[in-house]
């Protein structure tokens, strides 16, 4: 049965079409029924925001069904009976499965660039931001759920878990409120560091500094911070597009010379002047857009000292992404959630 006659049935004693349906598709002999373990996640592994009208048990279900449409088509709708029930007497989780079905299918390339979608008014970009949000919480909860059930069962998911995060990525560079983009990844550095495994106690000295992406002109230190904030003015006069970053009362920015990404700071206490510094990126492995300084966007290391001021300028890496486009910045923002410098002994 297709969808339209499925929803005009719906009208029409809607419970009991539903049930011939559904005893239909359970039933046919090529049909292989998810088991339960399989259609849920625990309750504890699931951190969305979502208002008391939604159901989680069956809301985080909505990105694996609609992956699973796009890929393999009717056969996704066998392995996900009990949830298309629920969608069926639910107006607010069939309403967040029509947003989420528009975003993953532009993100994952089912249809060109610009294409109009799903309603045929809808854009990724004209998504609203709430559901952009969601899905990016629940791409990020689901790849946590991958790590850590692959750990205790001893297997490798890694590559499956990044591309539940790169895809993360994807979606909240479409999120223009730089607010609601940093909530939707909120819990992406977490996750990236289950990657690489616990560290030994006091196998990595702690960070002088731990930077994440901050407002212009916030909480800058006065006195060595001065030349901080006569740096950003004078970027902000010529518009040249950058990541600010933030410290404590600190800040530094991320800037961009052809295809060169660097990182300038300034106003780093006295005791590392003249040391070389280490730069760690969490979130640089989990996508190959950048080409990191090293080979290793977690200990990428300058090649000068910090000079009499506590300034310093190193290059990161190159990428063909540009700050100067909207969604890139956006994107490469996220990738800069989290900078973590160390001093090199």
């Amino acid at each position: 049965m297709d969808r339209s006659s499925f929803l005009q049935g719906q009208s029409q004693d809607s419970s009991g079409r539903l049930a011939q349906w559904i005893s239909h598709v359970m039933q046919s002999p090529t049909s292989q029924v998810a088991s339960t373990d399989e259609l849920q996640e625990t309750e504890h592994e699931v951190a969305l925001l979502l208002s008391n009208e939604y159901h989680p048990h069956f809301y985080q279900q909505l990105p694996d069904f609609i992956k699973e449409l796009l890929t393999r088509g009717t056969e996704a709708t066998v392995l996900y009976a009990p949830l298309l029930y629920h969608l069926a007497g639910c107006r607010s989780c069939h309403t967040a499965y029509v947003e989420l079905y528009d975003a993953l299918r532009y993100a994952l390339g089912s249809v060109p660039a610009r294409q109009q979608l799903g309603q045929g008014t809808r854009t990724l970009a004209a998504t609203p931001s709430r559901m952009l949000a969601h899905l990016c919480q629940s791409l990020i909860t689901q790849a946590e759920a991958l790590l850590k059930q692959a750990r205790h069962e001893h297997r490798d998911q890694d590559e499956a878990a990044r591309s539940l995060l790169q895809l993360a990525l994807q979606v909240s560079a479409h999120i223009t409120q730089s607010t609601v983009r940093r909530q939707a990844l909120q819990n992406l550095v977490p996750v990236a560091n289950l990657f690489k495994g616990p560290d030994a106690p006091g196998s990595i000295p702690p960070a002088i500094q731990t930077y994440t992406p901050g407002l212009v002109g916030t909480g800058v230190r006065r006195g060595t911070g001065t030349r901080l904030n006569e740096t950003l003015s004078r970027s902000s006069q010529n518009e040249q597009p950058v990541i600010h970053l933030q410290a404590r009362q600190l800040e530094a920015t991320i800037q961009q010379q052809g295809e060169q990404l660097e990182l300038h700071i300034q106003g780093l206490a006295e005791e590392v002047h003249g040391q070389r510094l280490e730069i760690s990126l969490p979130l640089g492995g989990i996508t190959e857009l950048v080409h990191w300084q090293g080979g290793d966007p977690r200990a990428i290391r300058s090649a000068s000292s910090v000079d009499a001021t506590g300034a310093l300028v190193m290059p990161l890496g190159t990428t063909t992404l540009q700050l100067s486009r909207p969604e890139e910045r956006n994107l490469l923002e996220g990738l800069f959630s989290q900078v973590e410098v160390r001093a090199i002994a």
